[in-house]
């Protein structure tokens, strides 16, 4: 009978606990994740105005310090509103100087911070070289959100701006979520060329340029294989390291001699980013880079697609043969080693006023591309042409740099199967 109980008890237990187990929530889809990361979105209309935007050109020529590299420099110029650089600990006072894309009238300075580890106290100044300095003005922020902008009379000159934490609002560590400056640029920017060899966060970097398609690595431990392009404004990297794959972005200083960027791990989603970037110039003790790997066509068989940075368009989104020659021979080179398997080209662009522009622009640039395909006679019987515009793209963008990644032309393939 104590038995008979026993098991009765036990069965009624487990009924009970059964009853109140917690339901594990189905993973979310990638479109799930895609739209959550979208409705987390900041504003980041003002920043697309700031002229000291990485998406803009905008770099980081120096730096005293940060608390972290996730926190670094970057996070000033990195066009995201919610982003910030912070201070060491207990170590207010320090500096960052940051080149313009090319020589600007500057009408207004300022900067944002935060409530929770607010700056106070931040002086300007500006420079024509990046050597000699001339004050501009000293701001007092108020301790709140947003933007705090001083006007700038007479509008003042300047190739280069130096911004330097004095203090803050009773607090060991501060922040700075962006450095602002707005006016208009007067000369047009400057070539970039990134061929040479580096020190990028204290680690060797070898990165060749040729027909418009940069390439490289950067040996951060475990050697990183970089392929991209230039846009005008910011390097765009692909890059492969071990099992890890994702895109940087580089901007560099008008002299090219200063380099910074932003890593992402896969896409250039924002909740993917990984330490600044900062890199200088060192002697260069080896022959130019081979390729060890097939970077676009591991970076597509692992992720389903890949950038194409290296392919270039003009003002008018014509695609400029030239520029785009050793970009044009790998894709024809993926599409006849990815057979049988079709292929897409899309077009993506998300920078225009609007969506109707943006698929004007990608329709352009798909047409364009098609053309040149066809008159270099390649086979093109599996590849389909995509017009995409801002439709849907891959990940959420909270700022104009992530726009940027993801705006051009990209090859789609089905990923293979395991075996």
């Amino acid at each position: 009978m104590r038995a008979i109980l026993v098991s009765a008890v036990c069965c009624l237990l487990s009924a009970v606990c059964k009853n109140h187990e917690p339901v594990i929530p189905a993973k979310p889809t990638p479109e799930q994740v895609r739209a959550a990361h979208i409705e987390e979105a900041p504003d980041d209309s003002a920043e697309r105005h700031n002229l000291l935007n990485i998406a803009q050109g905008a770099a980081i020529a120096s730096r005293t310090g940060e608390i972290t590299l996730e926190n670094s420099a970057v996070k000033t110029i990195d066009g995201d509103p919610r982003s910030d650089w912070m201070s060491p600990l207990n170590d207010l006072e320090q500096s960052i100087t940051i080149s313009l894309a090319t020589r600007s009238r500057l009408e207004a300075i300022g900067a944002s911070s935060s409530k929770r580890l607010p700056a106070k106290t931040v002086r300007y100044e500006t420079s024509l070289d990046g050597k000699t300095f001339e004050p501009l003005a000293t701001q007092t922020l108020a301790n709140e959100y947003g933007d705090q902008l001083i006007d700038i009379k007479p509008p003042v000159e300047a190739a280069y701006v130096r911004a330097s934490t004095i203090d803050g609002y009773n607090a060991a560590v501060i922040d700075l979520r962006s450095i602002i400056a707005h006016g208009s640029e007067v000369a047009p920017v400057p070539p970039r060329t990134v061929s040479g060899c580096w020190s990028i966060n204290t680690f060797p970097s070898e990165i060749t340029e040729v027909g418009g398609t940069a390439y490289g690595w950067f040996d951060q431990r475990e050697r990183m294989w970089l392929d991209g392009g230039f846009d005008g404004r910011v390097w765009r990297f692909v890059w492969i390291r071990g099992p890890q794959f994702g895109l940087i972005a580089f901007s560099e200083s008008p002299d090219n001699m200063h380099i910074s960027g932003m890593k992402w791990f896969e896409d250039a989603d924002p909740h993917n980013v990984g330490e600044g970037l900062f890199g200088g110039r060192r002697d260069c003790t080896t022959g130019a880079p081979q390729h060890a790997i097939d970077v676009l066509r591991t970076f597509a068989e692992r992720h389903g697609f890949v950038p194409l940075y290296g392919l270039h368009f003009d003002d008018a989104n014509h695609l400029s043969a030239d520029q785009s020659a050793y970009a044009i021979g790998e894709l024809a080179r993926i599409v006849h080693d990815v057979a049988p398997r079709p292929v897409r080209l899309v077009a993506r662009e998300l920078r225009g006023a609007d969506a109707k522009s943006d698929l004007a622009v990608s329709q352009a640039r798909i047409d364009s591309l098609r053309a040149e395909l066809q008159r270099q006679k390649l086979d093109l019987s599996r590849v389909t042409f995509v017009a995409a515009g801002r439709e849907n793209y891959h990940t959420a963008v909270w700022s104009e740099i992530m726009r940027t990644m993801q705006s051009g032309i990209e090859l789609d393939i089905e990923i293979a199967a395991r075996r």
